[in-house]
């Protein structure tokens, strides 16, 4: 009897939270559909011109950030789930849309100095790192003062990136595309093609 109520009870927590937050916070900026829910409630931050929309069915797990500054928005479109320690930013014009579908392991962080592009039922495993924005480092100055340069990123439907991936500015994986772990990801991934290795090259295609 005690075991069934626990477990009832851990079903419902992340609902009863999620309708709580979406009470208290939803608003203008913070858009947020019915069916949201959390194991603990995100930390948002959204400064002024930017805005960030939660779609139906998008449940996130422990610890999730979501950040969104200058004139950015981040975009869950539906039935996504992130799991704990995720970190989301968008910054300047940045979008970064994470279509319906898509599941995001932990503690993996998307980067967005420019637009980052998720698209319907993608993979994306723990630790995995998208990184839209890149340190300038000519020769002379210190390259702390030097700025960034930014170049979008884009995962097309049903692609996979294994654990500890890293996606560097400008990158496209294509439908299907598969990123074994570790690798370093800096030119394009065609249509169902198997990469891997540091910096990823092609070892197969999905048959």
């Amino acid at each position: 009897m005690f075991l069934r109520q626990y477990l009832w009870l851990r079903e419902k927590l992340p609902i009863w939270k999620g309708s709580l937050f979406r009470w208290l916070f939803a608003g203008e900026q913070l858009q947020i559909e019915e069916g949201f829910k959390c194991d603990s409630w995100p930390s948002v931050n959204i400064t002024d011109g930017a805005k960030v929309y939660i779609g139906p069915k998008v449940h996130l797990r422990r610890n999730v950030e979501i950040r969104a500054h200058g004139q950015s928005e981040v975009r869950l479109e539906g039935n996504i789930r992130i799991d704990r320690g995720v970190r989301i930013l968008a910054a300047n014009s940045a979008k970064i849309i994470i279509e319906k579908g898509t599941r995001i392991g932990l503690y993996t962080v998307l980067n967005g100095g420019d637009s980052i592009q998720i698209g319907n039922k993608v993979l994306i495993s723990g630790f995995v790192y998208l990184q839209t924005s890149m340190h300038n480092h000519q020769r002379e100055g210190k390259i702390q003062d030097q700025g960034y340069s930014h170049a979008p990123i884009t995962l097309a439907e049903d692609a996979w990136l294994g654990a500890h991936v890293v996606v560097l500015p400008g990158v496209t994986i294509g439908k299907g595309g598969v990123v074994g772990s570790n690798a370093v990801v800096t030119k394009d991934v065609q249509a169902f093609e198997v990469v891997g290795g540091v910096p990823a090259k092609v070892l197969k295609t999905r048959s």
